[in-house]
């Protein structure tokens, strides 16, 4: 038995690496930070004629810029390899690992970047007034940027930073006339207000660090759901398109294969008269065989385009389901059911035909990756609604003990003409027709692999309670 694909890695794998487009958002935000600085800076000096030690505050701020360019280029640089990615795909492998194979860019990259700007930042304050001067809350910019863009252990890293450049200002700056009544000035006493000021600052890039990274989360964990689930929706409508062709195929071939097969009875009557050899027989009786065999394969395939599952609903029990399953098995004494007894009378409004066909092929695909000395278990169970009027929920699980199966394996169950079985074998049609069915029914199906130790195919029906 073989598993459906699933995406619990990516969703187990919340936090992806900075991606280059951010690296140069990030570039054009401290763009901004800088033009803004020398705006304050030059304002400050020339306009409100406050002395500063401009040459120090310029340095710094050449040194953003200095960071900034580099930061620019290498995410420029990186960007165009990644666009040329794609032609080099067909490269040998010594060449292809020369190759960026993403376009990423390293967190401790960015953490160091964020933690050069915390460091500029705190020194600019010390040459400005220190923690007196109110530019003191533009810590909580880098904090945001870094539990937006960061995972969460390095967001705490600069909020702590901040928080130790806060205690700085608080002992040692530069002093600024005005700003000399501040009580909170390096120089005066360490009061209550001093206190409650640190006390708060802490507290606030604490908080902001923690919601702000799990509204990050939130938001990547919502991205990988809705990229998850437009993969599905592109691989839905793939398997559509593929079991309309089947279905199509099918009509197309139904109207010749029939004139074959009345030929073929006509012929097989008329070897019956006549004195031939016997191999003449035998080759009339295997084209016979054989267009049985093709009408089989074109009623399945018309089943896969929903024909089966088109079927009336009816009032029908689990018993009867399981008769009409166990019944058309090549090998029903291979199959133990597990059910309690008064579970087998629930009825519901189900169509007989088409789930019975699809749990056959689970059971069969259960028996033929099974040893031919083992059995396939299957276990039934049913949920009562709470209320009169409400859905049933139909549970069966069909446990094999088979090898499992490989990652390539699970990631292709399930489409069309894909089969892991010899050729002549088997059509690769059995899960694609079942999962239409029981996806047409609105339930669910889901398989566990256990490699060495067999496969576990649970399915889900809700089911309306037949009156």
């Amino acid at each position: 038995m073989v598993s459906e694909p699933t995406n619990q890695n990516a969703r187990n794998h919340v936090f992806s690496e900075p991606r280059v487009s951010t690296a140069i958002w990030l570039t054009q935000l401290r763009w901004v930070a800088v033009a803004g600085q020398l705006l304050v800076i030059g304002y400050v000096w020339f306009i409100l004629k406050i002395s500063l030690p401009i040459v120090s505050l310029l340095v710094l701020v050449t040194g953003t810029a200095i960071s900034n360019t580099v930061l620019w280029f290498w995410a420029r640089h990186l960007q165009r390899v990644s666009l040329r990615l794609p032609e080099r795909i067909g490269r040998p492998a010594t060449q292809r690992s020369l190759v960026y194979h993403d376009d990423t860019i390293g967190s401790r990259a960015i953490v160091l970047l964020l933690g050069i700007d915390v460091i500029t930042l705190t020194a600019l304050l010390y040459f400005s007034g220190g923690a007196a001067n109110p530019f003191l809350f533009f810590y909580f910019a880098n904090i945001a940027i870094a539990g937006m863009i960061l995972p969460r252990r390095w967001a705490w890293w600069i909020s702590a930073g901040s928080i130790l450049g806060c205690f700085f200002l608080l002992h040692r700056a530069y002093a600024l006339d005005v700003f000399e009544r501040s009580p909170l000035l390096f120089d005066a006493e360490w009061g209550v207000t001093k206190y409650a000021f640190f006390i708060a600052f802490g507290t606030c890039c604490l908080v902001v660090t923690y919601f702000i990274s799990m509204l990050a989360m939130e938001l990547r964990q919502r991205e990988m759901q809705l990229a998850f689930v437009e993969q599905e929706r592109e691989r839905a409508q793939r398997l559509e398109a593929l079991a309309t062709l089947a279905a199509g195929a099918g009509h197309e071939l139904a109207s010749p294969l029939s004139t074959i097969a009345v030929v073929a009875k006509e012929l097989s009557r008329n070897v019956e008269k006549a004195n031939l050899p016997a191999s003449v027989r035998r080759d009339v009786d295997l084209i016979r065989e054989e267009l049985n065999r093709c009408k089989e394969i074109l009623h399945r395939m018309k089943s896969g385009a929903g024909e089966a599952a088109a079927e009336h609903m009816h009032p029908v029990s689990l018993n009867e389901i399981l008769r009409e399953t166990i019944q058309a098995m090549r090998e029903p004494n291979r199959v133990r059911i597990q059910m309690p007894v008064d579970t087998g009378n629930i009825q519901g409004l189900l169509p007989k035909q088409a789930l019975s066909q699809a749990l056959r092929n689970l059971l069969q695909n259960g028996l033929d990756a099974s040893q031919s000395n083992q059995e396939v278990e299957l276990t039934v169970s049913v949920d009562q609604p709470h209320s009169q009027g409400e859905e049933q929920i139909w549970k069966l699980v069909i446990a094999d003990r088979g090898t499992g199966m490989n990652p390539e394996v699970q990631r292709r169950i399930g489409e069309p003409f894909f089969t892991t079985k010899e050729v002549g074998q088997g059509m690769g049609l059995g899960v694609f027709l079942t999962r239409n069915v029981i996806h047409g029914l609105g339930g669910d199906l889901r398989f566990d692999p256990s490699p060495g130790n067999g496969t576990t195919c649970t399915v889900t029906l809700p089911v309306k309670p037949s009156r």
